[in-house]
This record gives C-alpha cells, sequence and structure tokens, in this order.
C-alpha cells in the first residue's frame, strides 16, 4: 500500500513537471510575439505602399507641387497619404461620395504664414483617376458662396478656401479663418500647383454640351451612380434650367457605344414605368425618344450616338420638348469629337 502510494506521487509530480514545462514554453512564445510587434498594426504608414519615382502623376507630393510656396509660407507638418483603404481615417463621412466617383490616393499638407501666427492652411490633392471623376468630387461639393476663378476650366473660392480641377486632380487649398491675407498666397499656392503637375485634359467636356439659354448658372453636376434612384445610371451629368419660373432637368451621359446608350435609355424607361411612370403619344422631332409623365411632371427619354440624354421634373409638355430639342442638336453639333478619356 505505501508502495502503491509512493508511485502515485511520483507520476503526479513527473505530470506535473510535464505540465509546468510546457505552461514556460507557452509563456516564452507570448513573450516572444509580443516583444515582436507588427508595424502593420501600430504603424499605419506601413499599410501603403511606398511612392512609385517612376509613376509621378499618381504619387504627387505637395513638398514638390506647391514649390516655390508663396513668401512667408511654410510647411507646418509633412506630407499624409491616404488610399481607399483608409480614407476615412482623414474625411469620415465623406469618403463614400469620392470612393464611388473612383478615388485613387488622397495626399494632404499643412502649411503656417509666419506673419500670423494663428493662421494654416492644409491642401489636399485627390488623385481621383481622370478629369470625369475629379469634376465628379468638385460639383458635388461646389459652395454656395462660390466666386469662379480663371486659374483653371473649373476653379472657385469662398472666404477661406479655394477648389479647382486639373486634369485628373481635385485640389482642395482650405485656411484655418476667414482673412483677406490669405487670398492671395493660396492663389500663388494653387497656381504653382498647375504650372508644376502634368495633366491630361479630356478632349470632350459633356459640360460643353448643354445649352447655355435659360441655363441656371453654375448648376452642372457629374453624378457619379445611381442618378435619380435608378442603380443603372453611372456618369450622368446634370444641368439645371429655370422656365416660366420653374426648375427642369437636362442630363446625358456618353456611353461606350450607341447600343449600350439604346439599351440603357430602355432600361430607364422601364424603370420610370414601373414606378408609376405613365407613356404619353406625343409628336417628338428625335427618333426614339419618349414622354413620361411622372408624379405631375413630364420626362424626355433619348439617345443620339453613343449618348444617352433626357429631361425630367418639367412642369409642362412644352417645356420638355424646348429643352430636349435644344439639348438634342447641341450634342449633334458637339457630341462627336474624339474622346481622350474614358
Amino acid at each position: 500500500m505505501i508502495r502503491e502510494n509512493k508511485n502515485n506521487s511520483r507520476r503526479q509530480t513527473f505530470l506535473s513537471m510535464v505540465i509546468l514545462s510546457i505552461l514556460i514554453v507557452i509563456g516564452v512564445g507570448i513573450f516572444i510575439t509580443q516583444s515582436q510587434f507588427n508595424p502593420g498594426i501600430l504603424q499605419k504608414d506601413a499599410l501603403l505602399p511606398k511612392p512609385d519615382k517612376d509613376k509621378p502623376s499618381s504619387q504627387l507630393s505637395p513638398n514638390a507641387s506647391f514649390v516655390p510656396l508663396p513668401e512667408g509660407i511654410q510647411p507646418l507638418t509633412s506630407t499624409e497619404m491616404f488610399d481607399p483603404r483608409n480614407l476615412s481615417d482623414k474625411i469620415n463621412g465623406k469618403a463614400e461620395l469620392y470612393l464611388s466617383a473612383g478615388f485613387t490616393r488622397l495626399i494632404s499638407q499643412r502649411f503656417r504664414d509666419e506673419r500670423a501666427t494663428d493662421l494654416w492652411m492644409e491642401a489636399f490633392v485627390y488623385d481621383m483617376g481622370n478629369s470625369q471623376n475629379a469634376f465628379s468630387v468638385f460639383s458635388a461639393q461646389r459652395r454656395q458662396d462660390a466666386e469662379s476663378l480663371g486659374l483653371a476650366q473649373h476653379a472657385y473660392r469662398t472666404p477661406n478656401a479655394l477648389f479647382l480641377i486639373h486634369g485628373r486632380y481635385y485640389v482642395e487649398i482650405i485656411a484655418s479663418n476667414v482673412s483677406e491675407q490669405v487670398q492671395q498666397p493660396v492663389k500663388m499656392m494653387a497656381e504653382t500647383f498647375i504650372r508644376n503637375t502634368p495633366a491630361k485634359i479630356a478632349a470632350v467636356n459633356e459640360t460643353e454640351l448643354f445649352p447655355k439659354q435659360e441655363l441656371v448658372k453654375n448648376s452642372m453636376v457629374l453624378i457619379s451612380s445611381d442618378a435619380f434612384g435608378y442603380d443603372g445610371f453611372d456618369k450622368i451629368y446634370t444641368a439645371e434650367y429655370e422656365f416660366d419660373e420653374h426648375n427642369l432637368t437636362a442630363y446625358l451621359s456618353h456611353r461606350r457605344t450607341p447600343v449600350k446608350a439604346k439599351e440603357l435609355a430602355s432600361a430607364y424607361i422601364m424603370f420610370l414605368l414601373a414606378y408609376g411612370g405613365k407613356n404619353i403619344e406625343a409628336q417628338l422631332s428625335i427618333k426614339g425618344a419618349r414622354l413620361i409623365e411622372i408624379l405631375d411632371t413630364y420626362e424626355i427619354v433619348f439617345f443620339h450616338g453613343s449618348y444617352l440624354a433626357g429631361i425630367r421634373e418639367a412642369a409642362t409638355i412644352n417645356q420638355a420638348k424646348t429643352l430636349a430639342i435644344r439639348l438634342y442638336h447641341r450634342i449633334k453639333e458637339g457630341g462627336n469629337e474624339s474622346r481622350s478619356e474614358q
């Protein structure tokens, strides 16, 4: 009996030593793992690819693009870079607008004015892939107090900021305070960026195809996706018009082929009819055009060549027809030029 107890004691001691050894090994492993931190987790910059010197057009640095800086303006911070994975870290709440429009990369940097210790400004350079995408985010955020500038085809300023498109880039330069002192330096920074940054401009700009008569100033917008609640509508340019104190909308979109334009027009017409629209028989001088009454307003949908186009929210049939014919002729006149970007 005594021998049996001794044997049990020895076995228990042996098992205890084995378990203790395993725990020691596990503990050492955990210590080694924790002592070797993951830079991809602790350093978010490591998640971003390193700049490619062979691709300066998509790897811009404000350090280069805004040099020489205006007198008295100096860098306040180093550059920050963001891609689609972490854009929301910088512009939380607005990232989806950029992502849906083809956003590639954001580079931002803050600068300070040596003459005013409480005044600083931040430059945002969004690489949107092409000028069409850049116009989409530019037009969607145009301020009501905007003052147009001649720096670029699309450029304006507000009391404390400047906004512009330069090729594939959408640029914002925003000051911390409203001050007349900052307007000239901000403008000079924008001019330097344009001068230092190569940019390809599209041969045809859809905004130029809209009729000018009765056009509401600064009302042109490019909707990247889900225009008018229809998920098939992407890259739709719109413009507001005023007829007899009533606003209506003209729209157009360049598609890859005439067949694609026709198919999309037909699909949108079916969408309108499915949601309460009523087909109206009317004499229209545009081949293949359809007139739809919906929610006490009138819409005309048509296509010409590779362009889908139409009028919506017209108060009367005559308003819809008048604007549709003007838009049709503008597309016929200017829509057949070659395009350098899609």
